[in-house]
């Protein structure tokens, strides 16, 4: 259940987050919203599975249009492709209730999640601190 106490409490958690921090909420919710999705397939909730799947798909798009090509090199240029492909599953699931392509986006955002967190704990990483008001994503509902 949602109250004004639990979004005050979400928005000062994105607000005072590190850009580590950001990045592995984004991909906790969009892992969350796909499996949601799924159930919705399940579940013949069609209305609700494309909701899930766009709230997703955007969450992915933040993270594609935040790559800086430039100065990431190959890796930047690696989660491009990943990105790319987890966005063409969302579309094939929303369009083809394909679970299975859902399978492969859970799969493939939570071993990117994985490597993240393998950054965030590794003492030797140091990376900027992200303006949150910078996203246009909001990570409640």
């Amino acid at each position: 259940m949602k109250t004004k106490k639990t979004d005050s409490y979400k928005r000062s958690q994105v607000e005072t987050a590190d850009q580590l921090s950001l990045i592995l909420m984004l991909y906790d919710r969009a892992i969350l919203l796909l499996e949601k999705a799924k159930n919705e397939i399940s579940e013949k909730n069609y209305e609700e599975k494309h909701h899930y799947l766009t709230k997703a798909s955007n969450i992915v798009y933040e993270l594609l249009a935040s790559l800086d090509i430039d100065k990431g090199g190959e890796i930047a240029d690696s989660l491009s492709r990943l990105y790319s492909f987890v966005i063409r599953e969302i579309l094939d699931a929303d369009k083809n209730l394909n679970i299975k392509a859902l399978d492969m986006a859970i799969t493939t955002l939570s071993e990117l999640r994985t490597s993240w967190e393998g950054i965030k704990d590794d003492p030797n990483t140091r990376m900027p601190d992200a303006d949150p008001r910078e996203t246009s994503m909001n990570l409640s509902g």
